[in-house]
């Protein structure tokens, strides 16, 4: 890909060159423009990669905290289980040794031998008593270890739970304010939606741009202010606006040469138009252009061509708490 990318920016050059269409700092300013463009979607693309890495580890987290939870509760049963069974064999000692201490008392006129013997294996059963009392003992303490360990899992499991809850919760409250911000633009090429805890602002191009160009037109800045607010009203918010574009070669342009192009010069329009309607820092806000090759809809007709030219603003929900609950357990 970075190969083709490549050959065709020398293409451009050459074709530059050779007709003279443009001035040389008009083109040195194009393309540091395709390079900043190419550079801010490498970036794009490793931080969607973390995300999805930060989200994989997170899973495997909870499912290993599942797993401890049940081998505690199999080791409790299993304690439990023993404990009553060695209190049993500890109660039928403790008769024997009273039964021992009256036949002693029954036989204290009987011969010294007898005597003797009896009192050998009361002394024996005492012994015995003792040891059982002491693996008693090491039994309750060892299921008493185990049920604080129960405890301490489930209430990181309790407190795991709720986090994601809570930004579940924070995700559905986003979505709500987003689409409330934008219910005048619905059926005008403008979708809300929630997934994979993220919220998905999705903008059909009939809204926001003519066809093959990138300035966007007077009711996208509308519905793009609205979003602003929202945006400005919450600095915690990440934002990724992702430009995608339907599978027909672009046709010859000074600025554009294909997709790629277009996809990404209309992301960074979008970003442009936001920027200028609220107070937010363009650190949370990246734009990233992803040509064709992203389709919604992969059937090569009119309707899913017209499905595919949209641009996603992407809503992501600050997760450094989660993981801070995550890093302490």
């Amino acid at each position: 890909m970075k190969k083709s990318i490549l050959f065709a920016a020398v293409i451009a050059i050459a074709s530059i060159g050779f007709n003279a269409c443009v001035t040389k700092q008009k083109y040195e300013e194009l393309n540091k423009n395709y390079k900043d463009c190419m550079d801010e979607k490498q970036f794009t693309s490793n931080e969607l990669a973390d995300c999805q890495n930060q989200g994989k580890n997170l899973t495997q987290r909870v499912n290993a905290l599942d797993a401890k939870v049940n081998e505690l509760k199999q080791d409790t049963l299993s304690l439990t289980r023993k404990l009553a069974q060695s209190e049993k064999d500890y109660a039928k000692m403790k008769m024997d040794y009273d039964e021992l201490l009256q036949n002693i008392s029954q036989l204290s006129k009987s011969s010294s031998a007898t005597i003797d013997t009896l009192s050998g294996d009361l002394k024996r059963k005492e012994k015995e008593l003792n040891i059982l009392q002491r693996k008693l003992d090491e039994q309750a303490e060892l299921l008493k270890n185990k049920e604080d360990s129960l405890n301490a899992s489930m209430k990181s499991l309790a407190e795991l739970q709720n986090a994601l809850n809570q930004k579940d919760a924070e995700v559905r409250a986003l979505k709500d304010k987003v689409s409330n911000a934008l219910r005048n633009f619905e059926g005008s090429g403008l979708k809300v939606e929630e997934r994979n805890g993220k919220v998905y602002v999705s903008m059909d191009e009939k809204l926001l741009f003519a066809s093959g160009k990138w300035e966007v037109q007077a009711q996208g800045k509308e519905a793009l202010s609205e979003l602003a607010k929202v945006l400005e009203a919450d600095s915690t918010i990440n934002v990724l606006i992702e430009g995608h574009t339907d599978n027909v070669p672009m046709t010859s342009s000074s600025q554009v040469k294909d997709n790629w192009d277009l996809s990404v010069m209309r992301a960074t329009a979008v970003v442009k138009i936001i920027l200028a309607n609220g107070e937010i820092n363009p650190q949370r806000i990246s734009a990233s252009g992803r040509g064709e090759f992203l389709p919604i809809d992969p059937e090569n007709t009119p309707e899913a061509r017209a499905k595919n030219r949209r641009t996603e603003i992407i809503l992501t929900p600050n997760l450094n708490e989660l993981f801070q609950i995550i890093d302490a357990n």
